[in-house]
């Protein structure tokens, strides 16, 4: 079984705010969860088996006519997160309907591949629901598209760097003429094609 990974990537001056959040976290706090993984904002990520890969590779374009952009806005956290039980920080990006329709393509194009593991538990009914449909969670009104600094623990006094990230204030406005699939080992990600949108 590998993992892939389709995502988004970030312009050239979003990715240099999240790798200059890194190091801060880096300095302040150590090697954290998602610290080492690649700025990027996932759009579906699943297990598949190894003879998959020839076939996904093959995959190079998605049609879509819609205004291909997005915005990333200011800062969030997921506090207590209930996937990694820490704190996680990220860039918030507006969900729009290009973005939506996006998703809905690269689960028509994917979900075949997918496979879905038996004993995974959920935090709630929909999670589980798009779980059981195309291996991933994150689905639609459940997709909160993020490009993720890191997810730090709770152990961490992380008073002053909440107060920091939460007043750093920007707006960018990005274009998209490509999404990415990359396979995914642990903190590692290794690109394997590009597609065109």
């Amino acid at each position: 079984m590998i993992k892939i990974g389709i995502f988004i990537i970030p312009n050239q001056r979003l990715k240099k705010i999240i790798l200059k959040f890194k190091k801060i976290v880096q300095k302040r706090f150590g090697n954290q969860t998602y610290l080492n993984h690649l700025p990027h904002c996932s759009l579906y990520v699943f297990e598949t088996y190894k003879k998959n890969l020839q076939k996904i590779k093959k995959i190079k374009y998605l049609k879509n006519k819609r205004n291909k952009w997005f915005i990333t806005k200011n800062t969030g956290i997921f506090m207590d997160d209930p996937i990694t039980k820490k704190n996680t920080y990220i860039l918030k990006i507006n969900k729009n309907k290009f973005l939506v329709n996006l998703q809905v393509q690269v689960l028509k194009a994917f979900s075949e591949y997918s496979k879905k593991k038996k004993n995974i538990k959920f935090l709630n009914n929909k999670m589980k629901h798009n779980y059981q449909l195309f291996g991933y969670p994150f689905i639609k009104l459940n997709w909160r598209p993020h490009y993720t600094i890191a997810s730090i623990s709770i152990k961490k006094d992380q008073s002053d760097f909440i107060e920091l990230f939460k007043n750093f204030r920007f707006h960018y406005k990005q274009s998209l003429r490509n999404i990415f699939v990359y396979q995914i080992k642990k903190n590692k990600h290794n690109l394997i094609s590009k597609i065109k949108i």
